[in-house]
């Protein structure tokens, strides 16, 4: 305890008291580590001296004591000296030889940081003759043999950080240190740091297999890194490790290796100098010496030869590490697949193959089945082209990036990879420390089978099940289960089936609770009737409790023994209810089609109907003056639908004839009666004396206003006999044909507006001919209004050329030809309906 004197009007602080206790015991371990770590380089420096001068231990200790006193050098050092000259050197000085003066001179230029040595003849001429090796050399072997003394004594991973960063060396100490671990999916894990911020620490407390940290390109490619040296600009680094600069990878000096142990890589080592390292190989090459008894020391503190064990053993001492020698294979063993692990072959820093460290005994089989001997077998030569094409390079991407790797449906041939036959595999590989664990499965035939017969259950939405009536429960497939569970068994016990396939046995009363109570009593006397009678099953019925809302039909056959009682039930449960609902739908479309059917059918009569009342009949064209007048629509029964085509001639107040065709558009019998509408209306005007032109203005003022959702195609004529005038004005129709009586025919020239019904404010104007006796002239409408084919199409293929030129192949006098002149040479389609209207002048 710290006596203190109590502070003015108070008493002794407790906290400085403490801190001041805290930090003798601090000293007083650290002086007790210290003491540990050099105890075994004098245990080493009192072997030397006991094998060479013959002499006991104590004898030894007493000797290194006396040249410690008179040389005034520490005891530790005088023992790394001594130490020293026992490494691997033909010309180094027997230590029997030693005298003070050399001892000494030997110790000071050790001390001094790349002073030079003394001139030759300040050294004793016997010295100079014994001593091979410069001072430099063997103040760095003494360096070397200290370190590595108090590495192998060290008992935790800090400290053997601490002992590289803290130790009197003949080169500058590293500012940071770090130690990593190699875990199974290639990632590092720092195990120990010294020199390192707690916050840096943290944060690369576990390395991912990332290229572009120095630490984990030194573990993969198992090569030392020295960066910032001359041999690679420091401008070329940052590019290809980008960390450089940030804590821990940050100094003038950095040093990244991996810790070998044999011919495992067990880990990592990172060390960084502040001020960096004096040039030299030899120096350079001590400071990597060390890196051995690191690896040996960190393999120690692991107690496991290839990583830290996973679980613990009974042993003589508690928490005894498990050797991976002795639970990787009992666990691989377990495995009822195939299971390899694999090391990496390599060929001049190239991987070229994986050969097989271990393989357990379904393993062993395939192997002797393609007649590779198991113990010296590798990927290529079971599978050569499967190998070579897809597992090499897959497992090649584990190691690099330590992510597992799942394939399935790899296809072996026997022509090329040596199997007894065609082969479907699914392979799984993962990271093992620096090696590929993987696991596959070769699926034959019968497991083929069974998974095309599970997604055939899963598409078509049934479940099969078996009962043996000595059982209490049937066996369901998963289909089944998933059903009546919605994936899950909430009381039914997954079991093993015959070939090692899985199959749950659900209770009958969870069966029963899933039927609906109203059909509950149906199903189970369909059920009695099969299991005694004998009898096929076939029933459907409503779901009840998780398959709520379900309609689902059962089908099952009963199965006899010899004397020809039933033993069990087979069958399959369906899930109709999406067929059913479809049913039902396609019934109420059927309805819906009939009814519009009929309502269809109903129009078409009334709309032909209105069309017959609204042409004229043959006596009222027979009364017209001055002229004979044939009309046609095309018939109603070819065509199956009315469109609103319509035409009409009637005599005018004043003299003369109106003549009128129109087309509106859509069909049917809202068609129809706009037609209707404007047939009246074109007929009201004309009894106004109003011209052709002024009609179809006033006509499209009315539908514009009136009937907004039709548009109509019309041509409106007024003949005069006393004058042969013939008045014409259309409104979107195509210009009439006048055929002379020698059968020649031109188009009328004039201006052709607007459909009605598309602008309010358009202004139709009239075109004036004059008609020879015995001229014809022919309006027609071609079944195209607003939305149809443009009729520009049709003049660019001829068929308005060829409704000019119908006097030179037909008949004019016979309107049926007439019409079917008009309908091929327009290609007027069958579903469309076509309108003409002949004018013969007197």
């Amino acid at each position: 305890m710290v006596d203190r004197a109590p502070a003015e009007g108070g008493s002794a602080e407790p906290a400085e008291a403490l801190a001041a206790l805290v930090a003798k015991l601090r000293a007083e371990l650290t002086g007790v580590r210290t003491a540990m770590r050099n105890r075994a380089v004098i245990e080493q420096a009192k072997g030397v001296l006991v094998e060479r001068l013959g002499i006991t231990p104590d004898q030894g200790f007493d000797q290194l004591v006396r040249l410690s006193q008179r040389t005034n050098i520490k005891l530790i050092e005088v023992a790394a000296a001594i130490v020293g000259t026992t490494s691997p050197d033909p010309n180094a000085p027997g230590v029997v030889n030693l005298i003070d003066d050399e001892l000494r001179q030997h110790v000071a230029h050790r001390r001094a940081e790349g002073k030079k040595p003394e001139k030759p003849d300040t050294i004793p001429q016997n010295a100079r003759r014994r001593a091979s090796r410069t001072p430099e050399v063997e103040a760095l072997q003494s360096q070397h043999q200290l370190l590595s003394a108090r590495i192998a004594a060290a008992r935790s991973y800090d400290e053997i950080c601490d002992v590289l960063c803290t130790a009197p060396t003949n080169w500058p100490a590293p500012s940071s240190v770090m130690l990593t671990l190699l875990d199974p999916d290639g990632a590092q894990r720092g195990v120990g740091a010294c020199g390192v911020p707690g916050e840096v620490r943290s944060r690369w407390s576990r390395i991912p297999p990332d290229p572009g940290v120095p630490l984990v390109v030194a573990v993969q490619d198992v090569e030392t890194l020295w960066l910032r040296s001359p041999s690679e600009p420091a401008r070329r680094l940052p590019a290809r490790f980008p960390v450089l600069g940030q804590p821990p990878f940050s100094g003038e000096a950095l040093l990244a290796s991996p810790l070998i142990c044999g011919e495992r890589v067990i880990g990592g080592i990172l060390l960084t100098w502040t001020d960096g390292l004096p040039d030299g190989e030899e120096l350079r090459r001590y400071v990597a010496a060390l890196l051995e008894p690191v690896a040996r020391q960190v393999d120690a503190l692991i107690g496991d030869d290839i990583a830290s064990a996973w679980f613990d053993v009974a042993g003589e001492e508690i928490g005894q590490a498990a050797p991976a020698q002795v639970w990787l294979p009992t666990v691989m063993d377990a495995l009822h697949n195939p299971g390899v692990l694999f090391a990496p072959v390599q060929e001049d820093g190239q991987l070229v193959d994986f050969r097989v460290e271990y393989a357990n005994s379904p393993a062993r089989q395939i192997f002797s089945g393609a007649r590779v001997d198991p113990d010296e077998a590798t990927l290529l030569a079971a599978y050569p082209a499967l190998g070579s094409s897809t597992l090499l390079p897959e497992f090649a991407r584990v190691l690099q990036d330590g992510q597992p790797r799942r394939l399935d449906g790899l296809r072996a041939d026997p022509r090329t990879d040596g199997v007894p036959g065609p082969q479907t595999l699914s392979v799984h590989a993962v990271r093992l420390w620096d090696r590929v664990f993987a696991v596959w499965r070769v699926a034959t035939e019968a497991d083929l089978l069974y998974d095309q017969l599970l997604q055939a259950e899963r598409i078509a939405g049934i479940g099969s099940f078996r009962w043996e009536l000595r059982d209490p429960e049937p066996q369901c497939s998963p289909e089944l289960v998933r059903l009546f569970h919605r994936g899950q068994v909430t009381r039914g016990q997954v079991t093993r089936g015959q070939g090692g396939r899985d199959a749950a046995r659900v209770p009958v009363e969870e069966i029963t609770a899933a039927v609906h109570p109203d059909d509950l009593l149906a199903a189970q006397d369909a059920v009695r009737r099969t299991i005694k009678d004998g009898r096929q099953l076939l029933a459907e019925v409503r779901g009840a409790g998780p398959v709520n809302g379900r309609r689902l039909r059962l089908c099952a056959e009963p199965i006899f023994d010899d004397t020809g009682n039933v033993t069990a039930v087979r069958g399959t449960v369906q899930d109709v209810t999406e067929e059913r609902a479809t049913e039902a739908r396609l019934r109420r479309a059927e309805e819906a089609l009939a009814a519009q059917r009929h309502r269809l059918a109903d129009e078409r009569r009334a709309a032909e109907a209105l069309q017959r009342a609204l042409l004229p009949t043959g006596p009222e064209l027979g009364r017209l003056e001055g002229v004979r007048i044939r009309g046609r629509c095309r018939s109603t029964e070819r065509i199956g639908t009315v469109d609103g085509d319509w035409y009409d001639a009637a005599p005018v107040p004043g003299g003369g004839t109106i003549l009128v065709l129109g087309d509106v558009d859509e069909r049917g019998l809202s068609s129809m009666a706009t037609a209707a509408r404007l047939r009246y209306a074109v007929r009201a005007y004309a009894t106004l004396d109003m011209a052709p032109g002024d009609i179809l203005t006033a006509v499209n003022g009315m539908l514009c206003a009136m009937e907004a959702e039709h548009t109509a195609c019309l041509v409106v004529a007024r003949y005069s006999p006393a004058t042969r005038e013939l008045r014409w004005a259309a409104a979107g129709q195509v210009a009439p044909v006048r055929y002379d009586p020698g059968g020649r025919g031109t188009v009328l020239s004039g201006p052709l507006g607007l459909p009605l019904g598309e602008v309010a404010e358009m202004r139709y104007t009239d075109t004036v001919v004059t008609l020879e006796p015995g001229d014809r002239v022919l309006f027609y409408a071609d079944g195209q209004h607003a939305g149809g084919r443009p009729r520009a199409d049709r003049r660019r293929g001829g068929g308005l050329d060829m409704v000019r030129r119908a006097g030179e192949t037909i008949d004019l006098t016979d309107f049926d030809a007439v019409v079917a002149h008009l309908v091929t040479s327009l290609n007027v389609p069958d579903d469309e309906d076509v309108c003409a209207l002949l004018v013969h002048a007197s």
